[in-house]
């Protein structure tokens, strides 16, 4: 099916939409997508990751991870990591952990928060509470421009390298140099994620 010379592209009224009231540049949405599809690999990575260090086989059963809040199954990975002997395996644990938390929350924000308008910065709030409501949760804010997305993309990058391994390696992960070799990557993915992450707080500090 092609469009005339007249027609717009198909998808282009919401597009301009976004960018026209919520300040998003055709690169930002570009990244907010990749970020949004990579995530999901990643979600699959850890669940199978799972299955691999409790000894699961799923096989005919519903397994233990099914319908699981992504949360939850961070805290299983960071307790079920802790199990395996190794001191480089269990910083690697900690960091990857501490870096899939901060995204998984930006990731919610961006696709389960309100958009805020570019009048007033831009962003995405989840668990807002503007019209005086109780939630169970602490409000968070996705800052979003092509820089902050793309950070955030690159410290996904590097958490989806060891979680396949852990996923579909040959060799245990506690021994894996694919997964012990990323340290420095690593810590590097969860400064700026937790830049990103927390970029209201420093907003809000007298040091920023």
């Amino acid at each position: 099916m092609t469009k005339s010379k007249t027609s717009k592209a198909p998808g282009s009224g919401l597009l301009a939409i976004l960018e026209k009231n919520y300040g998003m540049s055709q690169e930002t949405l570009e990244r907010i997508g990749a970020f949004v599809v990579m995530w999901a690999c990643f979600e699959n990575y850890l669940e199978r990751a799972l299955w691999r260090l409790t000894g699961e086989n799923p096989e005919g059963r519903i397994p233990s991870t099914d319908a699981i809040p992504i949360s939850k199954l961070i805290a299983r990975f960071r307790e079920a990591g802790g199990g395996l002997e190794g001191k480089e395996w269990q910083i690697i644990v900690t960091i990857l952990c501490d870096t899939a938390d901060c995204l998984a929350q930006y990731r919610n924000a961006l696709a389960h928060g309100q958009l805020l308008p570019a009048s007033v910065g831009g962003g995405s709030i989840l668990n807002s509470q503007w019209y005086g409501e109780q939630r169970k949760r602490a409000p968070v804010i996705a800052h979003i421009d092509e820089n902050l997305v793309g950070l955030m993309l690159d410290a996904l990058h590097e958490l989806l390298i060891p979680m396949q391994a852990v996923a579909f390696g040959e060799s245990p992960p506690n021994a894996d140099p694919k997964i012990i070799g990323r340290q420095d990557e690593l810590r590097r993915a969860r400064s700026k994620a937790q830049e990103v992450r927390h970029l209201t707080e420093a907003m809000s500090s007298e040091k920023y």
